[in-house]
């Protein structure tokens, strides 16, 4: 069969079709007259870098000190004149410690525009006397009297040395010695802050192995005779069934000999005693090495019948915040003339909301103390122990604390481990400033 004659002529067809499909120039007929949309990135706004005022003060909520202070420098000489900066940088200075003239010539320039020259005329009397500097006259105390602030102020950086609290300390030689801080508070009077300040707690031991229980009351009194100056004393009653009742009467004092250095003493004596050193003798000082970061280093001397004990107490103290900071002990000593030993401590203190605080202590290492002070005789062996704490502080008032902790010690046999027996010390107790 011959194809049909469309058969033969749909390659033609099929050839020329394309061709039909265009029209006038290059469009297509089948395409639309209206272009496809075209999305164009639109560009992101450029954020400005910061100045240096910004910069600082974010780097101060951040708690980066040095860094803060040298943006706060670096704005001031760029633009002494931007509103707030002079204000802000003097109580940034006068907060965290930098308390030198230029500090002081900052404050004064900010006294007259500032929202509270209460509180601006305490930093510069304060100064003013860590300077060595003459004091205002009366006139100009007078026209601007000091008062509290309500001004939420940035918060004073002194420098934190919050060890276990007295309420909290580890007993025996060995403990943490309880370096006392008296905190300025916010806008504080120079003269109307409180002196007085009172510490008593009760604490009772229990023991297993069948020993008997210890109790110790203890009474502190401090009085604030300035802002560098501390001076107390303290009645520390300790009853240890067997061995009988010993009291220590003690005399302590703090000073802050610079800014940045702070010194102190201990002198505790017991008449007659049973189980306890006839004699403590200690001191320290606590250096501010940097904003948040302080070096500690004590001594103690025991004097007991046994034969003295010596042992110095190295650490360091770091603030992560005004109420949060960790302190770090190592302890070397030497007993009764012959016996060596090592002791380790930390103890973290957290803040917490409405002025609480949490303190978590732990220590490793020996007590010579406390093996006398359990049997009551001329013991001169040494023995291992862990030691836990955790103490919490409630604000009752503004001035009145309330105390409470518990205490944990896991001693072990002088020689060949096991278990020499448990203690488990509750404490309640209270602090009031008056």
């Amino acid at each position: 069969m011959k194809p049909s004659r469309h058969l033969l002529l749909l390659p033609a067809l099929l050839v020329s079709l394309p061709c039909s499909l265009h029209t006038e120039g290059t469009e297509q007929a089948w395409q639309s007259q209206q272009p496809l949309p075209i999305e164009v990135p639109v560009p992101q706004e450029i954020t400005p870098p910061l100045d240096p005022y910004a910069r600082a003060q974010l780097a101060e909520s951040r708690h980066e000190i040095a860094t803060a202070h040298d943006l706060y420098a670096q704005a001031l000489r760029e633009d002494p004149n931007q509103p707030g900066l002079r204000e802000r940088y003097a109580w940034f200075l006068y907060s965290y410690g930098y308390q030198d003239r230029q500090c002081l010539r900052l404050l004064e320039q900010s006294q007259s525009t500032t929202a509270d020259p209460g509180a601006f005329l305490n930093a510069i009397i304060e100064v003013r006397q860590r300077l060595g500097l003459p004091p205002l006259p009366k006139s100009r105390t007078m026209e601007q009297k000091p008062a509290p602030t309500r001004k939420q102020q940035p918060k004073q950086e002194k420098p934190s040395r919050k060890d276990f609290t007295p309420y909290a300390a580890v007993t025996g030689p060995s403990a943490l010695p309880p370096a006392k801080q008296v905190i300025k508070e916010k806008g504080e009077d120079l003269e109307g802050f409180k002196h007085w300040i009172l510490i008593p707690t009760y604490s009772y031991s229990f023991f297993n192995k069948g020993r008997q229980g210890w109790q110790e009351e203890d009474v502190q009194l401090y009085y604030r005779l300035n802002r560098d100056l501390t001076v107390g004393g303290e009645v520390d009653i300790l009853q240890r069934p067997p061995s009988g009742t010993d009291i220590y009467y003690s005399a302590l004092a703090s000073w802050y000999l610079k800014k940045w250095l702070e010194i102190h003493g201990k002198i505790s004596i017991c008449p007659n005693p049973s189980f306890a050193a006839t004699q403590i003798y200690s001191g320290g000082v606590i250096y501010q090495a940097l904003p948040r970061l302080a070096m500690l280093l004590d001594y103690q001397r025991y004097n007991f019948i046994q034969g003295p004990i010596d042992q110095i107490n190295p650490g360091i103290a770091y603030n992560f915040t005004d109420d949060t900071s960790l302190t770090l002990r190592y302890v070397r000593g030497w007993a009764f003339y012959n016996l060596e030993y090592n002791y380790y401590a930390a103890a973290f203190n957290l803040g917490l909301p409405g002025n609480r605080r949490l303190s978590l202590g732990f220590a490793y290492g020996t007590d010579p103390d406390a093996e006398i002070g359990a049997n009551g005789n001329n013991i001169t062996s040494l023995s291992p122990a862990y030691t836990y704490s955790v103490f919490f502080t409630q604000p009752i008032t503004r001035d009145l604390n309330l105390i409470a902790g518990i205490q944990y010690v896991y001693r072990l046999q002088s020689y060949g481990g096991g278990e020499l027996y448990q203690q488990l010390t509750p404490t309640a107790g209270i602090s009031w400033k008056f």
